[in-house]
């Protein structure tokens, strides 16, 4: 099961920062996973909220700023730290990437154009909201993969229809017979741990349960505590298979 560290992980540094990307790469995450919105003057940075007040202590909203403006604040945890753009990460070689991108359409092609430049096509996984997105995304390069961050469960089979490679499912949307219909569809499921007020973690009985189910990945915060439990339960199950 692949390690996606949500946000970048938020363990030891500031969501969201090349810090955590690269500290969570090392513990051993399968990607990091980053979102995209645009300032005022139309760049691409990498932020989740709408605005900077929970990270950043500034209550304007990402499209009110501009790009110099954004790039200036400091992490409120960390005043050494500054949120990124979208080139600034593809500059840094920090590898591979789910992107979620929280502003999709015209502005999506903006987004690919940047990839293509920095030679990352290969090196990231392009989250959208929407299924024309999916279909954008596809007609850009057939092989860049494509995760459906679908806003109702029941939209899966739109996504997969218009060839999203991988479905993202809510820890409370994942029975048995969804992964099932998709997995028959030729495509993986991960799953993103928790709900409201505990987006990123999660139970280990619910990790080893979504194992067991054949979940492809999971989007988590603590990468190293999860990896961990993993190796432990697969370390177990070893020693009691038969001699």
């Amino acid at each position: 099961m692949l390690l996606i560290a949500h946000r970048c992980g938020t363990d030891r540094y500031p969501e969201l920062s090349l810090e955590s990307s690269k500290l969570s790469l090392e513990l051993g995450a399968d990607y990091v996973e980053m979102d995209i919105r645009f300032t005022k003057d139309n760049v691409p940075v990498i932020s989740h909220d709408e605005d900077a007040l929970r990270l950043f202590g500034n209550p304007a909203k990402i499209n009110e700023l501009s790009a110099e403006q954004f790039s200036s604040l400091c992490y409120v945890d960390d005043h050494q730290l500054h949120p990124h753009t979208l080139e600034e990460v593809l500059s840094s070689d920090v590898a591979p990437i789910l992107f979620h991108i929280k502003e999709g359409g015209e502005r999506l092609t903006q987004i690919l154009a940047c990839i293509r430049k920095y030679g990352y096509e290969d090196k990231v996984i392009m989250g959208v909201m929407t299924s024309e997105d999916v279909r954008s995304v596809k007609q850009f390069n057939r092989n860049v993969q494509v995760l459906a961050f679908m806003p109702s469960k029941d939209l899966a089979s739109e996504f997969i229809t218009n060839d999203a490679d991988v479905i993202r499912l809510w820890e409370r949307w994942v029975d048995e017979e969804a992964v099932r219909i998709i997995h028959e569809a030729g495509k993986q499921v991960w799953v993103m741990a928790g709900y409201k007020g505990t987006v990123g973690y999660t139970s280990p009985e619910n990790l080893l349960g979504w194992k067991r189910m054949g979940i492809n990945g999971v989007l988590i915060d603590k990468v190293e505590e999860t990896k961990s439990l993993l190796m432990n339960a697969m370390t177990e199950f070893q020693s009691d298979l038969p001699m």
